[in-house]
């Protein structure tokens, strides 16, 4: 089976792009382990040589970024066909949905590539982009497989009523349905209103690399970023948007400190935030008590994981945390809100803890608890590593699954 996949974003070696799609690359690479013939096409829009390039920002913006047409990334081939961009507008004769559908079609017959209806499939993550995917894989007489892995399904098709539009088109055509979570499969059912079948297929994880620290390895790590070793360290990872439950988590450790200040927070977060992390945290007295840490490398953030006592995700939705999975791996006592598929992979009050989201007194008195009792934290992160090892597995035993189902299409 030749997969061609088309990922939402994939990682490159530029500033900010080196660890963008992450963790579809992994999955990837665990399809490649079990004997798939997979390829990534991602196209970009098409922009001339310099110094023509200077006459357009967007023409200047994508000759900064200088896609190849082909890279090796990691051991995996990654093709960028060109869209169609002339500037100025009114000479455009194609949206760029078309433009796009014509810079893959057009990719096959420059390469002298036959694609069969047996033995190759285009396989997309994120729906929006699977529309888009989904059409030119008809052109090309092949199917389509189609991966919604959270906000694609919880937020975008209630954006507005074409978002729906293209949400149920995507769900009622696609040759196949993968979730990262069953939650996301019935979600996906009841927004457009079908009763499609799907498969989940979960995000695994290297749990030879996420793993409890050795020896000594934590206090070490600690004094890197200069993190007190006597407090005990509660970690929160993902966007610096109010949905993760950063103000939740803040709420919470405001009353906490009143009790109990033997706590540190840090913060890793992504992209511009949405609101002022600093000032949030002044104006709950909590500056001597937190640390933020922006554009954070996977290494940098296994050793803060190998670092930390509490893993805290109080999200308000999720498709199934990426950043939960690596926690549990790491041995870490998991509390996070029972959003998403959360309980797919936390069964709670055995290897984490769920709470409903946007309670911060809930979540404040779990961080008590733990806070106060440090035999049941270690006794919560051995069970989630258990089960991490013994019943999840890696992207290799989650993505075997996927690749048996796209052969058997």
């Amino acid at each position: 089976m030749r997969i061609w996949a088309f990922p939402s974003i994939y990682p490159f070696e530029r500033a900010g792009l080196q660890w963008k799609g992450i963790f579809a690359h992994r999955q990837y690479k665990g399809l490649i382990e079990n004997g798939a013939d997979l390829k990534v096409i991602i196209p970009v829009p098409w922009n001339p040589p310099f110094p023509v390039s200077h006459l357009h920002p967007e023409w200047k913006e994508y000759a900064k970024l200088n896609y190849p047409e082909k890279r090796v990334y990691d051991g995996i081939t990654v093709f960028h066909p060109r869209i169609a961009n002339i500037r100025p507008n009114r000479f455009v004769k194609k949206n760029y949905e078309e433009r796009t559908i014509d810079a893959i079609v057009d990719f096959f017959k420059k390469n002298k590539i036959t694609l069969n209806r047996s033995t190759d499939i285009f396989y997309s993550q994120w729906t929006p982009s699977s529309a888009v995917v989904q059409k030119a894989a008809y052109r090309l007489g092949i199917r389509s497989a189609i991966l919604c892995i959270g906000d694609d399904v919880v937020l975008f098709p209630h954006e507005k009523p074409s978002s729906m539009a293209q949400f149920r088109q995507t769900w009622a055509e696609a040759d196949m349905r993968f979730v990262v979570a069953d939650y996301l499969g019935r979600e996906a059912n009841k927004a457009a209103g079908m009763n499609k079948p799907y498969d989940v297929v979960f995000m695994g994880v290297d749990y030879n690399y996420f793993k409890p620290p050795a020896a000594g390895e934590a206090q070490a790590i600690r004094s890197k970023y200069n993190i007190p070793a006597d407090k005990t360290m509660i970690l929160l990872v993902g966007t610096a948007s109010k949905r993760k439950g950063w103000m939740e988590l803040f709420d919470a450790l405001a009353i906490v400190k009143k009790t109990d200040p033997g706590f540190f927070l840090v913060g890793v977060y992504t992209n511009p935030p949405e609101f002022d992390i600093y000032q949030e945290v002044e104006e709950r007295g909590l500056a001597s008590f937190f640390l933020g840490l922006n554009g954070i490398s996977p290494d940098s953030l296994d050793q803060l994981y190998k670092a930390s006592d509490i893993f805290c995700l109080p999200s308000h939705s999720e498709g199934m945390a990426n950043v939960v999975i690596e926690a549990m791996s790491s041995g870490l006592a998991v509390i996070t809100t029972d959003v998403g598929g959360h309980n797919e992979i936390v069964h709670d009050g055995e290897n984490g803890i769920l709470i409903q989201p946007f309670d911060h007194v809930v979540l404040a008195s779990v961080l008590q608890e733990l806070l106060a009792n440090k035999d049941r934290r270690l006794q919560l992160g051995r069970n989630a590593r258990e089960f991490i090892v013994k019943k999840w597995g890696t992207f290799t035993d989650t993505s075997r699954q996927l690749y048996r189902k796209l052969c058997s299409i």
